[in-house]
């Protein structure tokens, strides 16, 4: 029944659409998309730049020396009559086609670069989303993207310098990097009300596909400009000074709330304080009507619980694309630089384009009552974890170095139906705990750090070749996560105000003084009313 009321409160003032002419909420959701690209652009943009730092010849001749028998299975896999040119051109690629770098890092090591980011958001996961909700998201993002373009403008000279050292800067890197994601989540619930939700998560979550296709093109364009630093150190240059740039926009133009902003008409931020405002509190506001933070319900929480396991095969499934497709096109379909980055871009053009498609379809689903919040988040997530199975079992058997154009069209699909995440527990996230959307954040990032953690390592411990096998078993391990997660949230999912999430009025009589003991109600039935707030 409440959720049946919450999916009807939806407004019918002129002008408080979110995409008439009269919002200028919507400038807040376009630069979250900008300050999601250049987030994304600085973790994801060294899988195009490893390729391009590794001399790709020497590491495969010191892998085979170490472990003949595996590299004799490579050999035999590449003999196959039909993959036996390709070889061939493999071989030149590596000279002429950008796989020359001057880094002879194992595939161990390059793993290790690539988890290290996600140690990093390891150790801050804990605390990120409190201080979200305890200092506010304007502060918080500034520092993050700060840090993070900091640590990327260093990251050439560094790499040159030490590989440790290197290693060491990509985990802070991801300190910072973890500390920025809650402040996207507490933005979208404190600035847009829960029918506009899906939407507005599918555009700025929208800068992470345009990161690795748009990104991805331009970071490969890149790589082939030996002339200018060596072509791959622009792609960190590239992208720490877009985070500068995002940072300027960010400190003028946005604020913790809609209230605060002297940009909003005076309708605009009555809409938003009736829609989204009172079903908010500040930390202090809680504390005056003693409502702590409900930690115990929140990591109990069925709906949490089932939102982070869906994020965990989506982000493990994600954070592979991201980090290792390049790799896998380079060592298993033999692909040269270019086509490399065209096929790595594809699939997350289609993820954009089925993201908004998506958000656009679910909150048009919910503003006509034809589902609930929930049953729209069950229903796309369910697409979106299930689809995703099917794709991986499909590449894991059926995809070799003579079907490119198979390849292709599966990892099309990939991004149409992972789209769908962002209508499905995504916005799930935003709507089960609105005063408490960084702390659930929090929750959800534990799940996506450990899962982004370990799809490097396990490529690490499975991939020692890049034969088409060891990608098979990954790829396969892939469609069980996220068959599981899928399961869950269908089965425990929700996008239902939880109970202990509803903010809690002040109470009328308790506070006189700090020395003043309240006198006892004349009625016995009035005492729970004027003296106990649970």
């Amino acid at each position: 029944m409440e959720e049946s009321e919450t999916s009807k409160k939806i407004s019918t003032k002129k002008g408080s659409h979110l995409f008439s002419f009269k919002s200028k909420r919507i400038f807040i959701a376009l630069l979250l998309l900008f300050g999601c690209y250049c987030a994304i652009s600085m973790r994801t943009h060294i899988g195009v730049a490893m390729v391009c730092m590794i001399n790709a010849t020497a590491v495969q001749e010191i892998s085979a020396k170490e472990n003949p028998k595996m590299a004799q299975i490579r050999i035999n896999q590449e003999l196959h009559p039909e993959c036996k040119p390709l070889k061939i051109v493999k071989d030149e690629t590596a000279n002429k086609g950008g796989y020359h770098g001057s880094f002879v890092w194992s595939i161990e090591k390059q793993s290790i670069i690539f988890s290290a980011s996600f140690y990093g958001n390891l150790g801050i996961m804990w605390f990120s989303g409190f201080f979200v909700d305890h200092f506010g998201p304007k502060i918080v993002a500034l520092i993050a993207v700060a840090g993070m373009s900091a640590v990327t403008l260093l990251s050439p000279t560094i790499a040159y310098y030490n590989y440790y050292d290197f290693v060491v800067l990509r985990i802070v890197f991801g300190v910072f990097e973890n500390s920025y994601y809650p402040t996207m989540s507490a933005m979208a619930s404190r600035w847009f009300p829960a029918s506009e939700r899906s939407t507005v998560s599918a555009i700025f979550l929208a800068g992470t596909q345009l990161a690795t296709s748009l990104g991805i093109v331009i970071a490969s364009e890149l790589c082939t400009l030996e002339k200018i630093f060596g072509g791959w150190p622009l792609i960190f240059y590239l992208a720490g000074i877009l985070g500068i740039i995002w940072i300027i926009f960010w400190l003028f133009w946005s604020t913790d709330s809609p209230a605060d902003c002297k940009f909003l008409s005076v309708t605009e931020k009555e809409y938003l304080h009736e829609e989204v405002g009172k079903h908010l509190k500040t930390s202090k506001e809680r504390k005056e009507t003693g409502q702590t933070l409900p930690l115990k319900q929140m990591i109990t929480s069925k709906a949490i619980l089932a939102i982070m396991a869906a994020q965990f095969g989506f982000n493990f499934s994600n954070t592979l694309m991201q980090t290792y497709l390049p790799t896998y096109f380079r060592d298993v379909l033999a692909l040269d630089l270019k086509r490399n980055g065209l096929y790595t871009a594809l699939p997350f053009v289609f993820q954009l384009v089925s993201q908004i498609s998506c958000g656009m379809f679910a909150d048009f689903l919910k503003q006509k009552e034809i589902l609930s919040p929930s049953a729209a988040c069950r229903l796309f997530q369910a697409f979106a974890s299930f689809g995703a199975t099917a794709i991986f079992i499909c590449i894991a058997f059926y995809v070799d170095c003579t079907e490119h154009k198979l390849a292709l069209l599966l990892l099309i699909f990939y991004g149409i139906a992972t789209g769908a995440t962002t209508a499905g527990s995504f916005t799930a996230s935003l709507c089960v705990a609105p005063m408490y959307t960084g702390m659930v954040t929090s929750f959800m990032l534990i799940s996506i750090s450990i899962s982004n953690t370990l799809a490097p390592a396990i490529v690490g411990i499975l991939v020692k070749q890049g034969t088409k096998l060891e990608w098979s078993i990954v790829f396969g391990l892939t469609a069980v996560l996220n068959c599981l997660g899928g399961s869950l949230f269908l089965i425990y999912g929700s996008a239902k105000i939880q109970r202990w999430a509803i903010p809690m009025e002040r109470a009328p009589v308790i506070m006189v003084s700090k020395c003043s003991v309240p006198s006892l109600p004349e009625n016995p039935n009035d005492s729970i009313h004027h003296l106990t707030v649970k």
